[in-house]
């Protein structure tokens, strides 16, 4: 049967039936389903746009806050900068070593003012983020998005959770280097645990929802597993990319490697909404869904 005969009787070609039925058939396996409809749901919350609005706010005002504030923890001492922690993080060398050394100096005579730029981006911008992931959360799990002084209040404890993580996760990293195996095991099962907290709390810190924890435990969990990866990852590429991006175009360079990476990390906390949501819908059932929409929305009405 060719196309012609097939537009005139209503019919495909067997070969095209077949086709879709094995597409079909492979979509409805475990291991296929749920990562496939994680992706959907990604898309259907438009997840490469929230994820553009979070890495351009995390990089005006969370980037600079970190550095600043280990500059002040340090004394700004010109031999612990945030430079030289990259660098020795990303066992970088040479040149390129410089470069960044270079790109994060201490500044210790604007340290003042470098303050006030950064706690002044932080307002503006850094709840912005937490805006952001709010809204991220609420499309995930079909829920209405808070309002009013709820919003940023509850944005805002989400943000200091997720810069006093971050803060764990370098200090840890930093301690861990020359030390007995056993500490770094300790080292990485608290990682692992505050990892596992924090995408355990989000939904109910963002949406304000009494979620079953039980529901939400296996969400975490697979979070938690796909961060250590993405991780990982993020921290090959970013090194790859100071290396090459900085040798050729210097602090510029270094400033373009680290877009990319915060890029990347916030496409993957978008993609955990979405994931979470799935995964709360499936353990919880309709019913469960239903009556968490509605009082969603009366929530958002009073």
């Amino acid at each position: 049967m060719d196309k012609a005969d097939a537009s005139r009787t209503g019919k495909l070609p067997s070969w095209i039936s077949s086709a879709r039925r094995q597409q079909e058939k492979l979509e409805q396996h475990r291991w296929v389903a749920f990562p496939l409809a994680s992706l959907r749901r990604f898309n259907q919350i438009e997840g490469k746009h929230l994820a553009l609005v979070i890495a351009a706010n995390l990089f005006i005002a969370v980037i600079p806050l970190l550095v600043i504030g280990y500059a002040f923890l340090e004394g700004f001492n010109p031999d612990r900068s945030f430079g030289t922690v990259v660098v020795h993080d990303l066992r970088l060398t040479g040149s390129t070593a410089q470069i960044v050394r270079d790109t994060f100096s201490n500044a210790s005579s604007g340290k003042n003012v470098a303050l006030s730029i950064s706690v002044i981006s932080l307002l503006i911008t850094g709840l912005d983020v937490s805006a952001t992931a709010q809204t991220a959360y609420a499309r995930a799990f079909a829920m209405t998005p808070l309002h009013g002084a709820q919003k940023y209040l509850r944005g805002a404890a989400w943000l200091i959770l997720l810069l006093a993580g971050s803060g764990i996760a370098l200090a840890l990293r930093s301690l861990v280097a020359g030390r007995p195996l056993w500490f770094v095991l300790a080292a990485v099962l608290v990682l692992i645990a505050c990892e596992f907290g924090f995408f355990l709390v989000t939904p109910r810190l963002l949406l304000d929802l009494p979620f079953a924890w039980r529901d939400l435990v296996p969400g975490a969990a697979v979070c938690t597993a796909a961060a250590i990866i993405v991780h990982a990852a993020a921290a090959f590429l970013l090194r790859k990319w100071v290396g090459e991006y900085g040798h050729a175009y210097g602090g510029f360079g270094v400033g373009l490697s680290l877009i990319a990476f915060v890029g990347i990390i916030a496409s993957f906390w978008v993609w955990i909404a979405a994931v979470m949501g799935v995964w709360w819908e499936r353990r919880a059932g309709p019913a469960a869904v239903a009556a968490m929409e509605k009082q969603s929305a009366d929530m958002s009405t009073s």
